[in-house]
């Protein structure tokens, strides 16, 4: 009996403990995980195709064929 009245005791001090109404968590929206995923290929792009276009320009600065030779 007394352990009775003592697990009824201690579920209603959890009960006690636990906000009446939790916040809702914010979850990221689809669109803004697809867009931050999207800059990022796009700004990647970008990026390697400048460097392309560097490498390309310094091979035929350094190709004799384009140089006249």
């Amino acid at each position: 009996m007394k352990s009775f009245v003592a697990l009824i005791l201690l579920g209603l001090a959890l009960l006690g403990c636990q906000p009446s109404n939790p916040p809702p968590t914010p979850l990221p929206t689809k669109e803004k995980t697809i867009d931050k995923v999207k800059n990022d290929l796009d700004a990647a792009t970008e990026k390697r195709m400048k460097e392309l276009r560097e490498a390309e320009e310094k091979r035929d600065s350094e190709d004799p064929m384009k140089k006249g030779y």
